[in-house]
């Protein structure tokens, strides 16, 4: 599912990045807070990534329906439809299943060096 929504940035795809989120997803990042209003509107030009790497993976189970996910990402985000350097990230997103689906309720990244 986490692919899923790397791949949704690297497509442009909003209607996929719509389906992974839940309606009340808070996202916290370097610039503040993000809602999935917030999380949809930067793909409203098209894809903001050429391409990414996910490594480290640890997952923590929060309760019968509720996962944590750890993991080191590294990616290159466009800037006016040119790449940027690449990034390096370390993430956690929490996943919960509701009406029998995995949506993703929280997610924070942490930009590393490289």
């Amino acid at each position: 599912m986490e692919k899923q929504v790397w791949e949704a940035l690297k497509n442009g795809d909003v209607n996929a990045d719509a389906s992974l989120l839940s309606d009340d997803f808070l996202g916290v990042y370097e610039d503040g807070f993000s809602t999935k209003e917030d999380h949809l509107a930067q793909l409203r030009n098209g894809p903001i990534i050429s391409s990414y790497k996910i490594g480290s993976v640890r997952l923590l189970q929060l309760g019968p329906e509720i996962v944590s996910l750890t993991y080191s990402a590294t990616a290159i985000f466009l800037k006016n439809e040119v790449q940027d350097s690449q990034n390096l990230f370390y993430i956690t997103s929490i996943w919960a299943r509701r009406f029998n689906k995995w949506v993703n309720i929280f997610s924070q990244d942490t930009k590393g060096s490289m």
